[in-house]
Parts: structure tokens; sequence; C-alpha cells
């Protein structure tokens, strides 16, 4: 099955140095994504005013990990120092249930974007077995991501990537148009595919900037750029709790097979 949350439909806040579009809405109980998609709970774009800031608050005890794709950030999240994040770097945190993560925009005049993830706990699996959270960063520059699907973080931090001691893999590219992407998924794993920047097609669908797809039960993640594009990619376990409610109106689409 492929679902599909396009860009508009995400929830949109804006308030002061702050705007937010959240691909799931946890506040709306109409809406199939609330409780996100499977082990992926959260998806927030942070566009950040200088000066300005954000707190993302989690109700359970999740894995964080901050993508700043343009700008610097100070990053600070519980029993945490304050940590910078620049441009291009990826950081990872675990939290507990109940806290408050908080970032700011260190520039004085130009704005940051941020992306957020949360990631809910495997059954009977705790955010990395630390007495305490514990943050990581890792850069990863636009070279080393150029036309492959490079991975960010997994659970044992192969490959030089962010080790976040759960059955997740992130993937990152920035593709060329006409660059053709196949990534496999393996029996009883899905996937979430965000459109940083860009358009692409995956199937019969046309994707752009901001747009999300949600693949289960595929064999695999097939897409190609039409224009100089930005992805982020989500390899997940599933379990019995991951299913989604049948979509009941706009805000959730079932892709047509071709």
């Amino acid at each position: 099955m492929i679902i599909v949350r396009k860009s508009e439909e995400r929830r949109y806040v804006d308030v002061k140095d702050q705007k937010t579009w959240m691909t799931f809405d946890a506040e709306n109980k109409d809406d199939p994504l609330q409780k996100g998609f499977g082990v992926l709970k959260i998806l927030n774009e942070e566009i950040l005013s200088p000066g300005g800031g954000f707190v993302l608050h989690t109700e359970k005890e999740m894995v964080v990990v901050t993508y700043v794709h343009e700008g610097v950030i100070v990053y600070k999240a519980p029993l945490e120092e304050p940590t910078s994040i620049e441009a291009k770097e990826f950081n990872k945190v675990n939290v507990e249930g109940g806290t408050k993560q908080y970032a700011f925009n260190t520039s004085p005049s130009d704005d940051a974007e941020v992306f957020q993830c949360g990631f809910g706990l495997e059954e009977g699996g705790d955010a990395g077995g630390d007495p305490k959270p514990r943050g990581v960063k890792k850069l990863f520059t636009h070279a080393e991501r150029q036309g492959v699907l490079r991975l960010i973080a997994s659970s044992d931090g192969r490959e030089a990537s962010l080790p976040i001691q759960q059955d997740i893999r992130i993937y990152s590219t920035f593709m060329h148009v006409g660059n053709h992407v196949v990534h496999e998924l393996k029996p009883g794993r899905s996937a979430w595919l965000h459109l940083v920047k860009g358009k692409i097609s995956l199937g019969s669908l046309q994707l752009q900037t901001g747009d999300g797809v949600g693949l289960t039960g595929e064999r695999s993640v097939s897409f190609t750029a039409k224009k100089p594009s930005e992805i982020l990619l989500f390899d997940l376990c599933v379990s019995a709790d991951d299913k989604i409610k049948e979509p009941s109106d706009h805000k959730l689409e079932i892709a047509k097979r071709a």
C-alpha cells in the first residue's frame, strides 16, 4: 500500500519567529496519520527567524533526530549541554517522556530551516539503554549524498552513520534531473519518503517540495528526479501496532496503481 501526504495537507502553525509544518498532526483525531507512520511519530519542518526558536515536547520516550538544512542553531535536550548544530549536520538524542527540547537560531540576519524526526521505541526496548540521554551529531556533506542514498542513521552506526540503537535506518540523497534511485525493502519493513526540496516521480505519482509518501507491503521504493531534489528516506520496522486507519477524507490519499 502507498499513501500520500501532500505538503499543503500538513498542519501549519505560524507564530512569532517560527513557522512549523507537521506531517503528522497529533492533535487531530480525524487524521489517519495522527499517531505517525509506524515508529516514525514526528516529522516537523521548522523555519526559524533570526533569534527565533522552538520547543519540541514529547509525551513518550523517544529517539529524536534533528537535521539542520540551512543555518546554525543551538540545541538543548534534557540532561544535555547545549550544542551548536550547523547546516548539513544531523544530531541524535534520546529523550524521556514528558520532557522538552529547545532550539534557537543563532544568526542575527538569516533564517534557519530545521527538520525534527521523532521515533517511538520498539516494544521492550529503551532509548539506547543509557542512564541519561546522549547526544551525537555528524556532518554529512552534499558531495557524499550526491546521487546515492547515504546512510545517515542506523541501529549500530554502520557505514559511519549515527547510532540510534533502534531498528530504523535514515537515508538522504541529493539528485540531479534524471537521477533514478531504487531502495529495496526487506520483508517486514515499511518506508516513509519526504521530499525536502524539488520534484520527483514515484511510479505514477508526481511529488513536490514538502510532500510525503508511506509504503507498506512494497518490495522497493523507486523514484526519479524531475528537478534537482533532496530526499529523506526512513526505512522502518513494522509491528502489529503500526497499522493506520483507512482514509475517510482528502487528508490521506491511497495511490492508485498504474
